[in-house]
């Protein structure tokens, strides 16, 4: 906190930083920073307890980042605290980079995020939201103590096409030099968009197991790299049935394999949708 000899200063210091933003803003965009969370507005998450996407007319940039609000309200609130507003690790998912060895950097779900002691922590989707939840304390300390090696990684680099594009398949670089691809869910649909295999779970899988198959290999790697995978699915012992699949598609059996009861998933005609998190060299 400023010493009370300074606050005429500061109070000055503050007007002209809004000056500063208004007047060279353009500036900051043209040298292309990073867009933080999606252009979601930090700062809605406390006033409004929601994600609220920002708006290009409402826009800053600190800590090299642009971030974008829903109103020149809410932009000057982040431009006078951003420490108070801002998400904890740039932004990045807190899970990830609470990895110790295999710490990383990775992007986030806007839609995926929660309020500990007054700061900000997004993760990478819902799901891993549960679980980092389970164990925030433990997560937070760890995140904490490895940021500061971790936010000198290289970003995440999204592949696209074919794979999902929410959440984002991603390729990370690990802190022990290591790297990942993490394959976001997907879904039973063929090139074309089309639904495969309504009503049948063995169907699905093998349409599943392709798109997987077609992740890797954007990613350089092979089923045999995935380390475990996480399957969400609407009728887990009709899954399991068809268990003679599971290695062609999603690799090694591994203990960190999980099958998630998930009654609902993005589209009713889907019985499955797979996640797979891949050693790469």
């Amino acid at each position: 906190m400023c010493r009370a000899s300074f606050l005429a200063l500061n109070r000055g210091v503050a007007l002209l930083g809004l000056v500063f933003v208004a007047l060279f803003g353009a500036s900051a965009r043209g040298d292309e920073p990073r867009l933080s969370i999606s252009g979601y507005d930090p700062v809605a998450y406390f006033t409004d307890g929601k994600p609220i996407q920002g708006k290009a007319e409402f826009e800053s940039v600190w800590r090299k980042l642009r971030w974008r609000f829903a109103s020149g309200e809410h932009r000057d609130l982040f431009i006078k605290d951003p420490q108070r507003y801002a998400p904890q690790y740039d932004g990045y998912c807190a899970m990830g980079v609470s990895n110790e060895a295999a710490a990383h950097k990775d992007t986030v779900d806007p839609e995926a995020w929660t309020i500990v002691d007054g700061k900000l922590y997004l993760v990478h989707n819902t799901y891993w939201l549960e679980q980092w939840r389970e164990k925030a304390t433990e997560y937070i300390k760890k995140a904490d103590k490895d940021w500061q090696a971790v936010a000198d990684l290289p970003d995440p680099v999204i592949l696209g096409s074919p794979c999902a594009t929410s959440p984002p398949s991603t390729s990370v670089t690990l802190r022990d030099g290591g790297r990942w691809l993490l394959i976001g869910a997907q879904v039973p649909r063929d090139e074309a968009g089309n639904v495969v295999g309504k009503l049948d779970m063995r169907a699905q899988i093998e349409q599943v197991g392709k798109n997987v198959g077609q992740c890797l290999k954007a990613g350089g790697a092979t089923v045999n790299d995935i380390m475990f995978t996480v399957n969400f699915v609407t009728a887990p012992a009709d899954f399991e049935k068809h268990a003679d699949l599971l290695p062609r598609y999603f690799g090694p059996p591994s203990p960190e394999s999980r099958t998630v009861l998930t009654p609902q998933l993005s589209s009713p005609d889907f019985l499955l949708q797979v996640e797979a998190i891949v050693a790469t060299k």
